[in-house]
């Protein structure tokens, strides 16, 4: 394939001393199909041509590319051990694939999976580098449904790579500080490394989750996280939506601030309590109730506990010859239904209350001898 251009070829020579036993180089003028960046280095590092994505995308011409290095479009979000484990790799041979922020020549930033090839001669020489850049902000938005949630792009290490203003907003940061460390740096330690574990999941495991972190601001926010595929298939890094739940949480610190206050109501009783839902599901039970159960396995009312069916465990005993879990559970139907008073029968301890709302239920109380 012939070089593009007479200063292509002219540093391609010159970087390699003589010329001689190169193999001809892609005709990169040819690979602007799909948008990709591609550009041509010498065994050396040194751009010896480029195709039209490159200056349509970067905002650098091609004279001003060529005979200058990648690092014309480093952004400083890429420290020296990202770039001398690339540099190892394909001085080496082996193909380097992975994720980098550039800058543009306007200043802008620009995140894209890249695809660094060895081109060997006929002797097995490496000669020239073939870069492959592929943005991946744009699909994005593509991959996750974002609503009005903040989108954050990381690498599978955790590292951020993309951050869009509605994600830096919510952290209160500007998008640039998110970059590198500085998502991670905009948590709580604890919740920052969990974090990061969860990308790396999501990653290994090529599946979504979710979770609630804090920031450092004290705020709270939901994030889910998905891993970020490129069209081969392989996984580049993960997709981060994240939202603020503050609002909802506060709900939720109330809602159990109140649970708690009536529970410790329920305890300052001597008589044992038991309240059930409509549906025969216990709701609560203060420290009365649970006294009195003991070890008695085998009552099927007082050895009940949140979260259990007494509907369900009365007609079991009921069917196997307990008569009293029989009576039990005909009176809480007829009393629910309010066909029967919630006053007990002289020899009956246990006393039903119908709850005063919508979705009824009643409340349990044993009376002391």
């Amino acid at each position: 394939m012939a070089q593009t251009g007479s200063d292509g070829a002219d540093a391609g020579r010159q970087a390699d001393g003589s010329g001689e036993g190169q193999p001809p180089l892609i005709d990169v003028t040819s690979l602007d199909l799909g948008g990709d960046v591609v550009f041509v280095t010498d065994r050396d590092g040194t751009i010896i041509d480029v195709n039209d994505a490159f200056v349509r995308v970067t905002g650098y011409s091609r004279r001003e590319a060529i005979g200058s290095t990648p690092r014309l479009l480093s952004s400083g979000y890429q420290d020296d051990d990202f770039y001398r484990e690339l540099w190892e790799t394909i001085t080496d041979g082996r193909v380097w694939e992975g994720q980098m922020i550039d800058r543009r020549r306007d200043g802008a930033l620009r995140t894209h999976h890249t695809t660094i090839t060895p081109v060997r001669d006929h002797s097995g020489r490496i000669t020239h580098f073939v870069a492959v850049e592929r943005d991946v902000t744009g699909e994005l938005g593509r991959q996750v449904a974002v609503g009005s949630a903040g989108l954050l792009h990381t690498d599978v290490g955790g590292r951020c790579v993309y951050a869009d203003g509605r994600a830096a907003a919510l952290l209160n940061r500007a998008p640039t500080a998110l970059l590198g460390d500085g998502l991670l740096q905009a948590l709580v330690p604890e919740d920052a490394e969990a974090f990061r574990e969860l990308i790396q999941m999501a990653t290994d495991e090529g599946r979504d989750h979710r979770m609630d972190i804090r920031s450092r601001d004290d705020d709270w926010f939901h994030v889910e996280v998905a891993p970020l595929t490129v069209p081969s298939g392989v996984i580049i890094g993960a997709v981060c939506s994240i939202e603020d739940v503050g609002e909802q949480l506060s709900v939720h610190r109330e809602l159990a601030r109140r649970d708690a206050f009536l529970t410790s109501v329920l305890d300052a009783l001597d008589d044992p309590i038991a309240v059930i839902a409509h549906d025969g599901m216990v709701l609560a039970v203060n420290a009365a109730w649970r006294h009195a159960g003991g070890d008695r396995s085998d009552d099927p009312l007082l050895s009940s506990r949140v979260g259990h069916d007494l509907h369900a465990r009365l007609d079991v005993a009921a069917e196997a010859g307990n008569e009293h879990a029989a009576s039990v559970r005909k009176r809480l139907e007829r009393v629910q239904m309010g066909v029967e008073p919630p006053e007990p029968h002289p020899d009956d301890p246990l006393r039903m209350s119908p709850l005063r709302w919508d979705e009824g239920g009643l409340v349990l109380r044993l009376r002391h001898d």
